[in-house]
């Protein structure tokens, strides 16, 4: 995603360096527009395949709004942190326990 919006700001600078006139917030709004599009793309994506799937990822019964919470919070993850598998916060931990041995 922060390659995506540091893309475009890129772009965006090509585009208007002949004009002066065209405003911050100008380009602001396009990003904001383009990321919030990209997000509501993979919310939708990834519930599709869930409820195409049909396989709920908790192993207790949870209601409606406290999995749509939970899957929210999972697609905000990975399009925050992509590159973070499951095991990031152990390997974490990990490595600060070795740093405070040192």
């Amino acid at each position: 995603m922060k390659d995506k919006i540091l893309k475009e700001v890129l772009d965006w600078c090509k585009n208007n360096e002949d004009k002066p006139n065209f405003y911050i917030e100008d380009f602001v709004d396009v990003v904001i527009n383009k990321t919030t599009d990209v997000v509501f793309e993979e919310i939708k994506n990834e519930l599709k395949n869930e409820f195409e799937n049909g396989n709920l990822k908790h192993p207790f019964i949870i209601s409606d709004e406290y999995y749509i919470y939970l899957k929210l919070k999972d697609i905000k993850n990975k399009l925050i942190n992509p590159e973070k598998d499951s095991d990031y916060i152990e390997n974490e931990e990990t490595v600060t326990q070795k740093q405070k041995n040192d």
